[in-house]
């Protein structure tokens, strides 16, 4: 899981402890118009965006490198699913 918040991630990270430390979730701090994928990490099939900003619309630029940054990092059958704080919609990411 990403977030560009220090608060959030600490958060996540202290309601996370048993699966962080089984191996199944690692958080990471960055914005996710920034995002990349480390050395080695492989791309994932499913992405979940809860209320970003950056695709909120009201920054089109941004939204347009948020998207080409989860674009990057997930395979090319992989799923796109945001919510902005109504129900939950898939975006589909030309290839």
């Amino acid at each position: 899981a990403i977030d560009r918040s220090a608060r959030a991630i600490d958060s996540a990270v202290a309601g996370s402890k048993p699966e962080i430390a089984s191996g199944r979730l690692r958080f990471r701090q960055v914005a996710v118009e920034d995002f990349e994928l480390l050395a080695g990490e492989e791309r994932f099939d499913i992405a979940f965006a809860m209320r970003v900003g950056a695709l909120d619309g009201r920054q089109p630029e941004i939204g347009q490198r948020a998207l080409e940054r989860l674009r990057a990092a997930l395979k090319p059958a992989g799923r796109l699913f945001i919510d902005t704080g109504h129900p939950v919609r898939e975006i589909r990411l030309d290839r």
